[in-house]
């Protein structure tokens, strides 16, 4: 079937879009990011990086890396990452996010995210900005897994 509406976005914008409306819920100082679990055409999960849920929130006062490089001393964070809390609402929910389903995240994912979403069973990551693209390993799981990528464009949105 062929959509005779011109003007309608295709899914991959649409639900970009979710995503980036889910990372406006950041609790992160340094960056917001959000991401949204959907197969079939449905949303399953959505999540935002940010403090584990219940905990206080990161305050440029209470901030560690605040004035690291990205990615530097990752295990000074507080914060659970946008991909997991998707994953972590879906198994909270008893959803099964194993098959054809799609992580749309607005930035790539760290290393320890990408290895949890290859075991999760997620099929296709589609994401707006790249992370860590040149790493060597990110690349060798990426090639050896059945994954899909797609960058999406911003100015495609």
């Amino acid at each position: 079937m062929i959509d005779q509406n011109k003007n309608r976005i295709s899914k991959d914008k649409y639900f970009m879009k979710i995503a980036m409306a889910v990372s406006e819920r950041s609790t992160c100082i340094k960056r917001n990011v959000g991401a949204v679990l959907v197969k079939d055409s449905h949303i399953l999960s959505t999540g935002y990086n940010g403090a584990p849920s219940g905990l206080k929130h990161c305050t440029s006062k209470t901030c560690v890396r605040q004035n690291l490089k990205s990615g530097e001393r990752p295990e000074l964070c507080r914060g659970v990452h946008a991909e997991i809390n998707c994953i972590i609402q879906a198994a909270i929910h008893g959803t099964s996010i194993k098959g054809d389903t799609t992580l749309y995240t607005t930035i790539f994912p760290c290393m320890t995210c990408l290895k949890l979403i290859i075991n999760a069973g997620i099929k296709k990551i589609v994401y707006i900005e790249g992370y860590n693209m040149e790493n060597e390993v990110k690349k060798d799981l990426l090639n050896e897994s059945v994954l899909i990528v797609k960058p999406l464009l911003l100015s495609k949105l």
